[in-house]
């Protein structure tokens, strides 16, 4: 795919992302991303490098470590060959965040049983909540 006309500076790039100017050179400091340069060696990005870091940040956010970022663009860097590798990346990528949201579902349902408690025992407050909350787990370490 040919890319367009780099033709975006780092501030308008940073505002459209919402990423840091800081977290722009980062990323090209750890090769991420390769903007232009204009004649005044300014950063120039183009619409395809938007749309990149758009991608960069959806995994950033669901806990792809940069290593694992690193080691995907240089593959794709490296043209079709390595399609079937790119694939398996995201394929264990996904699994790792459906294994991550089995476990936040489970803490999120001790949590719901935990404010289940709180909210009973503000109802019924013959006891120190802090206290009745100790005791209540203190038969799990008996």
């Amino acid at each position: 795919m040919e890319k367009t006309t780099p033709q975006f500076k780092m501030k308008y790039v940073a505002e459209k992302t919402g990423l840091s100017e800081y977290t722009l050179r980062y990323y090209e400091k750890e090769g991420l991303i390769v903007p232009a340069r204009s004649a005044n060696n300014l950063r120039l990005y183009s619409q395809e490098d938007v749309e990149w870091l758009f991608f960069i940040e959806h995994m950033r956010s669901t806990d792809m470590s940069i290593k694992d970022l690193k080691h995907f663009v240089k593959l794709r860097r490296n043209g079709t060959e390595y399609e079937t590798e790119l694939l398996d990346i995201l394929l264990q990528h996904r699994q790792n965040v459906r294994d991550k949201l089995t476990k936040y579902q489970a803490n999120l349902e001790l949590l719901d049983h935990k404010i289940d408690i709180y909210t009973d025992q503000l109802k019924n407050r013959d006891q120190n909540l802090y206290d009745y909350f100790v005791t209540l787990n203190a038969d799990k370490f008996q």
